[in-house]
């Protein structure tokens, strides 16, 4: 055991950082090889390929080791299975084709090919076995001890080697089987090792086709084995080149330098990569330029040494050490720049780069200090212009004080230079008594990060803005700097300039709260010299604009987010519309439309989100494409082969063109249910058609404003865009090497538990969904009012905030709150704390409008004796208002919360736009600006390769649906006018531009709807069905014509045909308005007491009690001037403390609680609590989970909970009159929050009977 244990030690120390696993390895080679060992190695697996070869190929005779036959196969130059079975026989056979010979292989001129097939192979492999006397031995037809015995050090064996084993299951799959069961094929010793940086489990053939592998894991190596091994080379070619002329640069002195030179080089270059490989190659390429000036110092000071004697090396002190560290730490990333991809070998970029002695000899001993300043001034006067100003505003951060920087670049280019012109004579009466010591003279202070990128910005928009070629895509001063177009360059240059330590890093790399903090590391005369150079040289270096040759920046998009989250690059050829891509995309628009049609009659309902077909389009489309034949009829492939991401694309935007419930559905809700108009399913078609499709008319004129331009960005697409990258990748952005469920899998499991989880709060014990226990315990007595009022849900304040519901947490009117960003629920949330459960409870208790005498929240309006008001009490037989019988009945009244909510709405509106224009108004002019001239990016170029679509489609659309629109209020009496019809139509087209350009900017959408009914409730007055129309027309032609140019800039960077794209969203549309109305008439006919306060499954119809409510109020006016100055607040409170929490107040504070009603406490508070749950702690602390499973988990518990609604129904309540299990449904848990003064609607103060208020 010596010599193994010698041999196993020798490894060890030749490959440092792989002790443990030689030892394993030598192990098994000594008593018995596996057939099949599968090695994972993630980061080096060309290092690991050398360990095995070296554990292989230098077995020492003799030893504990048996003869072993070496074979190793680089999967990367097998294209064809010949080249594998040729390369290992002839490895195996010690074999070496020549040209002499015709480059033959083994077994040479016998004429026996051993490569034409697996059987071939084996023959080949059994000839082998034979030569080398590897057969096994006969076996005896005997059993247990009659078989033939022969010790393992007497058998030879084989053993192949294929590294990038995933490369093998790319091109030759076939081969994954045989090489694993090889053994047992071939019927001799041998061993296949497959090597790859892939798991198993990735790359196992289906159906159990290869049995499983010993598996070996290699660790990844620590930074100190990488460093060893980089000085073990050195240590080896300084062996080596000991007698050569270039003995110098590997000379065995330098060791010590050259360990400390690894370090440098590791610590530069390791953030990119960590293989050691290139590690070593690219400290090959550098090294004999780093180490010249030592060896040159060491020639000039030794002028008479002895040829023949080796010279003793003189090694630099620790300042000398600093200052060849500082000189040549900024080439290591430009090596690794053009290294890694071998663009260049190593000694031609190491003969290019070479250190030239007459640049000036770095000191390798103490200067003085006017050396130590030239030596810096020629070391930073090479860098990039760019470095330049960063190294200068780097030394103001430093030397001034932070409440300075208003006063010397906060005031614009104009107005700095006037004031410098004002300030230029001094004052008089000599220096000031309590002037303070310049900052300069204590010494640079530390700064961050953000203020660093300030005063650059600054700087180059003051100095750096006439040095630039005009160019007419950029049209405001300072937007074409550097700091504007190459921020990423900016932070590769902040990165640089840190290891040549001309900027020093205060705080650690692991601190992630708040920017990082830098200092100054450059004198005041090294920041003079490069000031003079950069304020009047006028060339620059950024690699995102040259002034050669302008084009260069349209080889992508100019914005970041859009380069990380789209693809600029397209193939024309991959199959877009599909059998597989109207069959799934249609289904999905008839299951999406339907269902939500279907949940939104329902309190408490829930939407299902466009995330789900997403989700689950992408493994129907997988199991399609396998399991499909692919066969054709009457010319149509059924099968057209892998599914694409351009099918997937089209599916989804075919799922949720129409997912969500029609508005205009809602005006024939209100029509049934509040005015008794039940016109028939040609009215209902034509009105929902007309107002679903006469958006998209102006939104495909629109086109060239909010699709092509690249400053129109529209950010939530490109979250869609990811989510599109993510599943066709395989790849789950940020969750790194997480491991667990997959995302199917974790899918179905939640799928299943949300279905089974809601039976219980959904029809076995409900009260779990209204958890107000508290009003449980007394229901009737004298405190039972004031206890219902705090904590009850349905009527009340909903203190108590629990639910087990689902449906209450991921409610229609919110959204799913996993989906929710932190920030904007917490806006949510602060609202309506405010207002729920502080303005109103006060002045509900002063009795402020009569509050008192009505519940504190509930969607219906009363009259003055506190009964729901009557509509048609004040409604002519045409549906007109009826003045006098107004006065006759009653006022209308509103419960508080309604009211207050109902005021609230008007007050986003001016909220959005006076935000918008404080926070964004520079973007929004800086893009609108260029969105009018500037040229089209990469995206806009791929798409112009298709055929555009025509604006006379648009136009023939518009027409139809004008007509449409005609039609349906003419034909039938609704008292909306064909002027009003223009009106409601020019006031959305209007909006479409400026509202779209201010969504595609800062996602934020302008609701018209509000502003529609102010303008309707002064130009129609008294006519309910004419004001919803008016409204409908006016809101929702704006919303649907953004909604399809979202979808059309979906299109644009999934590089998607525009023809194709809008056939698939018109068909889609129409089928999925059609599916809803069919739906809702359904409905109607089918489910008793539909939209009843009191309908025995829920269907209450909340939003069409609000939208009924709605046709014949409207708010007052001064909630405009609300909404207006409200933003203003925390913006100038910023101005004096910039960095609170104001900057996270956003419209959303007023437009979050707009939705109540039909949303209770009982919606916000546990959906408030779950989005923080997930967006902000799972998030922050466990972000490989929240990345690969949250929206997951977002789309299961949505589509478990609406399944499991629908089985609910149609089982156990629809059937048979509703009369199964009727004890179930009149048990105390369910009826106890119902039977109670919240259920009921009970006020504080109460009527007697002929009593009115008000």
């Amino acid at each position: 055991m010596d010599d193994f244990d010698a041999f196993v030690c020798r490894l060890s120390q030749n490959h440092p950082g792989y002790a443990d696993f030689i030892a394993h390895l030598c192990t098994l080679a000594s008593a018995w090889l596996p057939p099949f060992i599968y090695i994972t190695d993630a980061n080096s697996p060309r290092v690991t390929a050398s360990v095995v070869d070296a554990v292989f190929r230098g077995v020492p005779q003799g030893s504990d080791f048996p003869p072993t036959c070496y074979a190793r196969v680089n999967a990367v130059a097998c294209f064809h299975a010949r080249v594998v079975y040729d390369t290992v026989l002839n490895a195996l056979a010690g074999w070496e084709p020549t040209w002499e010979s015709g480059c033959q292989t083994w077994p040479g001129e016998d004429g026996v090919k051993y490569n034409d097939s697996i059987d071939s192979f084996l023959h080949g492999l059994r000839r082998l076995s034979t030569e080398h006397g590897t057969n096994p031995p006969s076996r005896s037809k005997g059993k247990g001890k009659a078989k033939a015995k022969i010790s393992s050090a007497e058998e030879p064996s084989m053993v192949i080697l294929i590294e990038r084993a995933e490369r093998l299951c790319e091109n030759l799959p076939e081969l994954i089987v045989p090489l694993s069961r090889l053994a047992e094929l071939a019927r001799v010793r041998v061993s296949v090792i497959l090597l790859s940086s892939m798991r198993w489990e990735d790359l196992r053939p289906p159906l159990g086709a290869a049995p499983d592998p010993y598996f070996l894991e290699v660790e990844p190596l620590t930074k100190t084995d990488i460093i060893r091994r980089l000085v073990s080379t050195f240590r080896d070619t300084s062996e080596n080149l000991l007698s050569s002329e270039s003995s110098m640069t590997y000379h065995p002195g330098l060791l010590s330098l050259y360990e400390h030179y690894a370090e440098m080089m590791y610590g530069a270059v390791s953030l990119y990569t960590s293989d050691p490989i290139e590690l070593q190659y690219v400290a090959a390429a550098r090294w004999p330029g780093f180490v010249k000036p030592v060896v040159c110092q060491q020639g000039s000071d030794n002028p008479d040494a002895d040829g023949d004697r080796e010279p003793d090396i003189q090694l630099p002190n620790t300042d000398g050490r600093l200052r060849l560290f500082k000189y040549f730490s900024s080439s290591f990333t430009r090596a690794l720049e053009a290294l890694y991809p071998r663009l260049t070998n190593a000694a031609d970029w190491a003969l290019e780069n070479d250190y030239d002695p007459t640049e000036g000899l770095p000191e390798m001993q103490h200067g003085s200090e006017r050396q130590k300043a030239r030596s810096s001034t020629t070391r930073v006067a090479s860098l990039p212009r760019l470095s330049k100003f960063i190294l200068i505003a780097a030394f103001l951060a430093s030397t001034n004080p932070a409440k300075s920087d208003m006063r010397m670049f906060g005031r614009g280019t104009s107005e700095r230079k006037k004031r410098r012109r004002k300030n230029i004579t001094s004052t008089k009466g000599g220096t000031n008594k309590n002037s303070a010591v310049s900052q300069r003279l204590l010494g640079p202070s530390a700064f961050p990060l953000d203020r660093l990128l300030a005063i650059l910005g600054a700087l180059l928009e003051e100095h750096d803005l006439d040095s630039w070629p005009f160019d007419h895509r950029f049209v405001l001063p300072g937007e074409y700097t550097d700091m504007e177009i190459g921020r990423i360059h900016v932070y590769a240059a902040i990165t640089e300039l840190a290891f040549m330590r001309a900027l020093h890093r205060m705080s650690p790399m692991e601190k992630l709260d708040g920017p990082p903090m830098f200092k100054c590391g450059i004198s005041y005369e090294v920041t003079l010299a490069l000031a003079r150079d950069s304020r009047y040289s006028s060339d620059f270096d950024d690699p995102n604009l040259d002034s050669h040759d302008l084009d260069d920046l349209d080889d992508d998009s100019p914005y970041p987010e859009v380069r990380a989250a789209v693809a600029n690059t397209d193939d024309p050829f991959i199959p877009t519309i599909t059998l597989r891509t109207w069959v799934l995309g249609l289904t999905w628009a008839v299951i999406t439309a339907g269902l939500n049609q279907f949940m939104i009659y329902r309190y408490p309902s829930v939407t299902i989100s466009t995330f789900v077909p997403q989700l689950l389009t992408f493994p129907l489309g997988k199991l399609w494409a396998r399991y499909m034949p692919r066969k054709r009829i009457f010319g149509v492939s059924l099968n057209p082969g892998p599914f694409s991401m351009k099918e997937h694309v089209l599916i989804t935007i075919m799922a949720s063109v129409g997912a969500q419930s029609a508005y205009a559905t809602d005006i024939i809700a209100v029509q049934r249910v509040y005015y008794n108009q039940v016109y028939n399913f040609s009215y209902q078609w034509f009105l929902v058609l007309s107002t679903q499709l006469i958006g998209f008319s102006a939104g495909g004129i629109a086109r060239r404003f909010l699709v092509s331009p690249p400053s129109m960005i529209w950010p939530s697409t490109l979250v869609t865009c990811a989510l599109f990258n993510t599943l066709h990748s395989q790849q789950y952005a940020g969750a790194g090497q997480l491991g667990g469920l997959s995302r199917e899998r974790f899918f179905l499991y939640a799928f299943l538990g949300a279905f089974v989880w809601y039976f219980f709060p959904g029809y076995l014990f409900q009260a779990l969904s209204f958890f107000s226990w508290v009003t449980w315990i007394w229901p009737d007595n004298a405190a039972s009012s004031l206890i219902s009022l705090v904590i009850s849900y349905v009527h009340g304040m909903g203190m108590s905030v629990i639910t087990f519901d689902w449906a209450q947490i991921a409610v229609y009117y919110l959204e799913n709150s996993l989906i929710w960003s932190g920030w904007a629920a917490a806006n949510v949330l602060t609202g309506f704390v405010i207002f729920y459960w502080i303005v109103t409870p006060i002045l509900y208790f002063t009795n402020t409008w009569d509050s008192l005498y009505m519940p504190i929240q509930s969607r219906q309006v009363y009259d003055n004796t506190a009964q729901p008001y009557n509509v048609t009490r004040v409604l002519t037989d045409e549906n007109v208002f009826d003045q006098a019988a107004y006065d006759t009945y009653s006022p209308l009244f509103m419960s508080y919360a309604f009211s207050t909510f109902q005021f609230l709405s008007f007050a986003t509106i001016t909220a959005t736009l006076t935000h918008t224009f404080l926070y964004f108004r520079k973007q929004i002019m800086k893009q609108a600006r260029r969105s009018l001239a500037e040229q089209p990016d990469i995206h806009a170029r791929l798409m112009s390769l298709y055929p555009q679509v025509p604006d006379w489609w648009y136009l023939v659309l518009f027409m139809v649906m004008f007509v449409f629109g005609v039609i349906s209020f003419e034909v039938w009496a609704t008292h909306l006018p064909v002027w009003a019809f223009v009106v409601a139509l020019l006031i959305a087209f209007t909006y479409v531009v400026p509202c779209g350009m201010i969504q595609a900017i800062t996602n934020q959408q302008v609701g018209l709807n509000v502003l529609t009914e102010l303008i309707v409730g002064y130009a129609l007055p008294g006519r309910p069905i004419a004001m919803m129309m008016f409204k409908t027309w006016g809101y929702i032609t704006m919303t649907q014509a953004l909604t399809f140019t979202s979808d059309f800039k979906l299109g644009h960077y999934m590089k998607i045909p525009p023809r194709k794209m809008f056939w698939c969203q018109i068909v889609a549309a129409v089928v999925a308005a059609t599916t809803q109305l069919g739906v809702q008439s359904w409905m109607f006919s089918s489910i008793p007491d539909l939209c009843s306060p009191y309908q025995k499954d829920g269907f209450t119809c909340p939003y069409t009690q609000v939208f009924g409510t709605a046709s014949i109020i409207w708010a007052l006016l001064y909630f405009f001037v609300v909404g207006a100055i409200a933003p203003a607040i925390p913006w100038l409170l910023m101005k004096k403390w910039p960095n609170n929490f104001l900057r996270y107040v956003n419209p959303v504070f007023f437009s979050g609680t707009s939705s109540i009603p039909p949303a209770t406490a009982i919606n916000f508070v546990p959906w408030a609590l779950v989005s923080y749950i997930f967006q902000n702690a799972i998030r922050r602390h466990n972000f490989p989970w929240w990345a690969k499973y949250n929206y997951v988990l977002s789309a299961a518990l949505d589509s478990g909970l609406a399944v499991s609604m629908l089985v609910i129904f149609f089982t156990l309540q629809y059937p048979t009159n509703g009369t199964i299990g009727v004890g179930v449904r009149h048990w105390w848990g369910n009826t106890v929050f119902k039977n109670n003064d919240d259920g009921r609607g009970v006020p504080v103060r109460q009527l007697a009977a002929g009593q009115t208020f008000g």
